[in-house]
């Protein structure tokens, strides 16, 4: 089912290329009649959203299912503290348009989101994993209307990257090279091998001593500072309707 936000916008806005105003938000009244009207498809400006559809005409604006967006956090957010039920709070930073120039949503515009899974970190070198879905958007004039959107990841989820666990694992495997060249050394001594032999079975034994250990620790946890951008999918259309003021 569509959610409508109904923006009501000064006279004026025929050209969609110009910066709307906005003046008004009605979330429980039904849409406005509409009669027949040219209707253009437009892009938006995200290049690697897998839909990126926009149908615009001078009634409305309609952001197709399945668009991404760019938001940015407006609060810190860790995986570490977090809890299901969590609101996050999180800005567009700049204007989402259309490659044609339609203003979509202004930069200013605040989304909630809730907190609806946490995975926490295990061992075994396992992150932990967070998921967010948008509830509520927020216009810079405040208006308020309903969004639903969640991660746009492989399976939704905030979490770090498989190579900045893999980068923790090599960390330990390196710390620990040393300490195994070591007993590789001794052993190397007591078996009377001469000093390389020593080092050739220390590099091994430090370099599966470090991998050993680093794979079996506890994944990482996802941290996000203010302004740290992520993208978010579109669950369901997302239409906007344009009034004109009556003169």
């Amino acid at each position: 089912m569509k959610k409508i936000v109904t923006l009501c916008l000064l006279a004026g806005f025929v050209n969609m290329c110009a910066t709307p105003v906005f003046a008004g938000i009605d979330m429980n009244s039904a849409p406005v009649a509409r009669e027949e009207v040219a209707i253009k498809y437009e892009q938006s400006s995200v290049k690697r959203s897998p839909v990126r559809t926009v149908v615009v005409s001078d009634e409305s604006i309609i952001i197709k299912e399945g668009n991404v967006f760019n938001v940015s956090f407006a609060e810190e957010f860790s995986t570490k503290t977090a809890e299901v039920g969590d609101n996050v709070a999180l800005v567009l930073n700049e204007d989402f348009k259309t490659v044609e120039g339609t203003l979509l949503l202004p930069a200013g515009t605040k989304i909630n989101a809730k907190v609806t899974e946490i995975i926490p970190t295990k061992y075994w070198n396992k992150n932990a994993q967070a998921f967010i879905e948008l509830t509520e958007i927020m216009l810079p004039t405040g208006q308020v209307g309903e969004i639903k959107a969640n991660v746009y990841s492989k399976n939704s989820a905030l979490k770090k990257s498989s190579w900045a666990a893999a980068g923790k694992v090599a960390g330990y495997t390196v710390g620990l090279f040393g300490i195994g060249t070591g007993i590789g050394a001794a052993l190397g001594g007591i078996l009377s091998a001469v000093s390389t032999g020593c080092f050739a079975i220390g590099m091994p034994v430090g370099g599966g001593v470090g991998l050993i250990t680093g794979s079996a620790l506890k994944g990482l946890n996802y941290n996000a500072k203010v302004g740290k951008t992520i993208k978010m999918q579109l669950n369901e259309d997302f239409e906007i309707i344009l009034k004109k003021e009556h003169v």
